[in-house]
């Protein structure tokens, strides 16, 4: 491992060493090979992009498909002191062509953007004079059909290896079995690839499937039982909310997270979070990614998600300290038909895709026209009622029409608005005498952002600066659009719901020049790892691990000892003489003054731990034994 990575590692980054490989994968970089990275969950994924960007002497390009992500990086890299910068579809013409021209004069070290931007004219015009010595490919298993989060934007990023030949690439991904690694290959045209695999084994997780009616009173029984944080994922908005609700009424300290939230409110659950002022997080799967807190103990899912991968993902953000974390999922009937049903409405129908899209073009009054239609805000209930549709069906239709080309749709919300200051002080200086009735605007904003806005994006929220300047929001806007147009700033407004831009109009939607071939295909593919899923939630005889690790193409052989199957949890009968033993030890035990949930199953000699779970839960019902908050057992006298 060369210094200088080293070096960065410790100027920015304040640690000593590299986890392995990332040292290896780093190397290879710098030395200027292909590299795949298959680094799984909590692997550090981008360090061994960041790192080497940052000693090449060029910008690293860095292809997201995930908004959020894409803004969490750069604003990470901004607080690190590092120029980088993010191009989205939020974003409109003007200011994407500023962007564009910094990347181009050498202001940034990192420019993320989403796929769909590499065949815009704009980008394709500009890069060949762009000074790129890195290609980034995040989230790589979005190139492959076979992959369980398909993009077909990701197929075209061949295209810059077209215009910059000798441009390496670094593609990584948490999750690929081996098909989709060969894919990766092909697609980007790696050339003799440097592939470095890290196991997909965690022995400190433990695995458990558990069977269960009630599964928010069992999840309020595991936190009270089961010390540190955790994170609880839910298929639904309504669900996570509901069960944190029930969590803080019994004395969890929990908050609900999900994509219907504010972006500010997200962030300030998510600080809590962190910072230990939150025990347990709720949410759905819009929570976790790049987030890397090392001391959760627990992850549990209170739903059960469409296949293996994401599973695995969710559950492996627990543990990242090395310490022993549990990895629960409940399954119940009802769960499991509500997932298939799910699954079923993933992907629409020709004739469900063909009405929903009229629908959407008679409610938001589109006609036929060659030009582009104005951006609208989605609210995907009321106009999923209006149009008398399902919101999911719907859901499956927008992402159809987005992936053809038909419509553009940002699902991302976000009340924060970035703000960049273009102009020389002394430039400002002389437009404020010569625009008195916007100094005093003018000299707020700069005290407002500061320094720093001069380098990079600052985020701020409009309802703060209204209430700081006893105006309305709508007039901090006004001001901001019109620093905008004397071209002192660029600002990307907040957008408080999802957005829909019909390109060209209303179309005639013919069958035949969709690609429908390939939906059928991706539904085939869709249904065949839930059913993966579904093999390894029913499994009662192989090591869970063992599963995993072959689901991901590891010829691996050694249980690993601590998940429900290897610890013969699904052995719960008990006659009389062996359960009248198993709960003497266990009063016993209670009775010493030391007994906690998690030692008097690992501790009472007696029966197996589904056995010493069956007792104690029968002496909890039956009042003969009580737990506290904290999972602390004592025999009620």
């Amino acid at each position: 491992m060369s210094t200088s990575a080293l070096d960065i590692l410790k100027q920015y980054w304040g640690y000593d060493s590299f986890r392995q490989p990332q040292d290896q994968i780093i190397e290879a970089v710098l030395n200027g090979h292909d590299t795949l990275a298959l680094l799984p969950t909590g692997g550090g994924k981008s360090i061994c992009f960041q790192i080497p960007g940052l000693a090449l002497p060029g910008m690293t390009l860095v292809i997201s498909p995930l908004i959020a992500l894409m803004k969490d990086q750069v604003e990470r890299l901004n607080q690190l002191g590092i120029p980088a910068a993010f191009i989205n579809s939020s974003m409109g013409y003007h200011m994407v062509d500023q962007k564009l021209q910094k990347a181009l004069d050498g202001t940034y070290k990192f420019l993320y953007i989403s796929p769909e931007r590499i065949e815009s004219e704009m980008f394709q015009l500009r890069l060949p004079q762009m000074d790129v010595s890195l290609l980034a490919v995040d989230e790589a298993h979005c190139i492959s059909q076979w992959g369980y989060d398909f993009r077909p934007s990701y197929q075209q990023i061949h295209q810059i290896r077209e215009i910059k030949p000798g441009l390496p690439v670094i593609a990584l991904t948490a999750s690929a079995p081996p098909k989709v690694q060969e894919d990766i290959t092909e697609k980007l045209q790696l050339r003799t690839p440097k592939v470095f695999r890290k196991s997909f084994r965690r022995d400190n997780l433990r695995y458990f499937i558990l069977e269960e009616q009630n599964v928010s009173t069992r999840i309020l029984s595991i936190c009270q039982r089961t010390q540190g944080t955790g994170i609880v994922y839910t298929r639904t908005r309504r669900i996570a909310e509901r069960l944190a609700q029930l969590l803080e009424k019994e004395g969890i300290s929990a908050a609900a997270y999900h994509g219907g939230m504010k972006s500010s409110v997200r962030d300030d659950i998510q600080k809590a979070w962190i910072d230990n002022r939150k025990r347990v997080i709720v949410a759905t799967n819009a929570f976790g990614m790049g987030i890397d807190k090392p001391d959760v103990r627990f992850v549990i899912h209170y739903n059960l998600p469409f296949d293996i991968e994401s599973y695995y993902q969710e559950a492996g953000r627990g543990g990242r300290d090395g310490q022993t974390a549990l990895a629960i999922a409940f399954k119940n009937p009802v769960d499991i038909a509500d997932l298939q049903r799910w699954s079923e409405q993933k992907y629409p129908t020709w004739e469900v895709l063909k009405a929903h899209y009229q629908g959407l073009c008679a409610y938001f009054r589109v006609i036929g026209t060659s030009q582009e239609w104005p951006t609208v805000g989605l609210d995907m209930g009321q106009v999923a009622k209006a149009m008398e549709v399902s919101p999911l069906r719907l859901y499956g239709s927008l992402k159809v029409l987005h992936q053809e080309g038909i419509i553009a749709w940002d699902e991302d919300s976000d009340d924060f608005s970035y703000l960049q200051i273009l102009a020389h002080p002394a430039h400002i200086n002389q437009f404020r005498q010569q625009k008195p009735r916007l100094a005093d605007f003018t000299d707020f904003m700069l005290r407002q952002v500061g320094g720093e806005a001069y380098n990079q994006e600052v985020r701020f929220l409009i309802d703060n600066w209204a209430l700081k300047r006893k105006e309305e929001p709508q007039a901090i806007r006004n001001q901001l659009e019109l620093l905008v147009k004397y071209e002192l700033i660029q600002y990307i407004p907040s957008t408080t719901q999802p957005t829909l831009t019909f390109i060209h109009g209303k179309q005639k939607l013919v069958k035949h020049e969709l690609n429908w071939a390939k939906y059928d295909f991706l539904k085939k593919e869709h249904g065949q790892r839930l059913n993966k899923l579904l093999d390894y939630v029913e499994n009662k005889t192989i090591c869970r691990s063992l599963l995993i690790q072959q689901y991901f193409g590891e010829k691996a052989h050694e249980p690993c000892g601590k998940c429900d199957v290897c610890i013969g949890r699904h052995k719960t009968r008990l006659n009389q003489g062996e359960f009248r033993q198993v709960m003497g030890q266990l009063m016993q035990f209670i009775r010493s003054g030391k007994a906690n949930y998690r030692k008097a199953m690992l501790e009472v000699p007696s029966g197996t731990p589904a056995q010493r779970e069956k007792v104690l839960r029968y002496l909890l019902d039956k009042g003969i034994v009580e737990s506290d908050a904290m999972g602390n057992l004592k025999v009620k006298e």
